[in-house]
């Protein structure tokens, strides 16, 4: 079988591991030839071949014996150059850049139709664990009804060390940046946007409708104190970011949050940089996947295996559908935590409260617009099952 040659962009964490991979596996039948670089004179800790090195795009691109173009860089408006110029020269591409792909989905889909080339981009999403091909396979012929998702490592490290760990935010942040899974500006993963990019890519793959990121309503963990890590440890609960998208009535609603989980969701084994997804669907009923979100190896080796689909000419890439199906952000009443304000709030149905922090019967919304009053207001979602479950516990004792 043909031996196929690619060009590489991007030689960071990911970009590296691949290389590597490549270089230590024959099995995957690709090379590199070539690879694109910002600082050609930057010290890495690979072997790599003289002139191997280059610092012009089109020098990947416009070679004619390139069949790949592998596109693991940061930039979201220049991945996005690079992808439609590889289109355009008739060249295949696999990506793991979530943010390029959540702002630029539609069109490059477009592109990618118009061209008759192939985009996979498994790596854009949880790293290791293969979300986008199974819900591009396995349920092609269910109905998903709803997914949710623990998308960001950092932020469950954080909030694992937090609750587990008693630290308080800004330590668990910095052992975070220490270990290598926060950059030193963490505002992406710390905000929900990373999570709220990754959620606009599967609600695509679950749903078959386009949603731009920023039509979804997000609140991330940079507000949360020792309140509500005091009370999760009380009541044995857990803390997880979670991005959440659901098919109703025709309509489909998201939203990215903190919440709150106990020992009967699968979500509560979810530690440290480890990723979680919970699918539910007509037929299968809920299924949970787990495994590692980032990282050197575990985003490579998606990238890895999209270029074994390459390869062997696998059609496994979901085609452009077009549903009647509306987008909706209006939110619905739900329990929430909520601290982090100076004066005392008011118009809020209170379920219960203490000096430091209310809970409430409220929605998303509502708590959207009363944070430009409280600017260090957050809050976490109780389900409505632990909410129960603490109330009946406080009644017996």
């Amino acid at each position: 079988m043909k031996k196929f040659k690619a060009g590489l962009f991007g030689l960071g964490v990911v970009g590296s591991g691949v290389y590597k991979a490549l270089q230590q596996n024959e099995k995957y039948g690709v090379s590199i030839e070539k690879i694109a670089v910002k600082n050609i004179e930057k010290e890495r800790n690979l072997e790599l071949p003289n002139g191997i090195l280059t610092t012009e795009a089109d020098e990947i691109l416009d070679n004619t014996d390139l069949d790949i173009i592998i596109e693991l860089i940061n930039d979201p408006k220049e991945a996005f150059s690079i992808v439609k110029k590889a289109f355009e020269r008739g060249k295949s591409v696999v990506s793991a850049n979530k943010k390029m792909v959540a702002l630029y989905h539609k069109e490059i889909l477009e592109l990618r139709e118009k061209h008759g080339v192939k985009f996979f981009y498994e790596g854009a999403v949880c790293g290791s664990v293969p979300i986008l091909r199974l819900l591009d396979q396995h349920y092609k012929s269910d109905q998903v009804k709803s997914i949710k998702a623990i998308a960001n490592g950092t932020c469950n490290f954080i909030l694992s060390k937090m609750v587990g760990e008693n630290q308080d935010y800004a330590t668990a942040l910095k052992d975070a940046q220490e270990l290598g899974f926060a950059e030193l500006d963490p505002y992406s993963d710390v905000s929900g946007e990373d999570t709220r990019f990754k959620l606009s890519i599967m609600i695509y793959h679950a749903f078959g409708v386009f949603v731009h990121p920023n039509e979804i309503p997000l609140h991330g963990i940079n507000h949360l104190d020792e309140h509500i890590k005091d009370f999760a440890q009380k009541h044995h609960l857990k803390l997880k970011l979670v991005g959440e998208a659901q098919q109703q009535n025709g309509k489909i609603t998201a939203k990215v949050e903190p919440q709150l989980v106990n020992e009967s969701h699968d979500f509560y084994t979810i530690e440290n940089e480890y990723n979680g997804i919970v699918v539910d669907a007509e037929f299968s009923g809920e299924q949970f996947v787990k495994g590692k979100g980032a990282g050197s190896f575990p985003t490579a080796l998606a990238v890895l295996s999209n270029l074994k689909d390459l390869k062997y000419d696998l059609a496994i890439a979901k085609s452009l559908v077009k549903k009647e199906i509306e987008f909706s952000n209006k939110s619905k009443r739900e329990i929430y935590f909520i601290s982090g304000f100076e004066n005392e709030i008011s118009g809020l149905t209170i379920l219960d409260q203490e000096e430091k922090y209310y809970i409430v019967n409220t929605d998303f919304n509502r708590l959207i617009n009363l944070k430009q009053e409280h600017l260090n207001l957050y809050w976490v979602k109780i389900p409505q099952d632990i909410f129960n479950k603490i109330k009946n516990h406080e009644v017996l004792i």
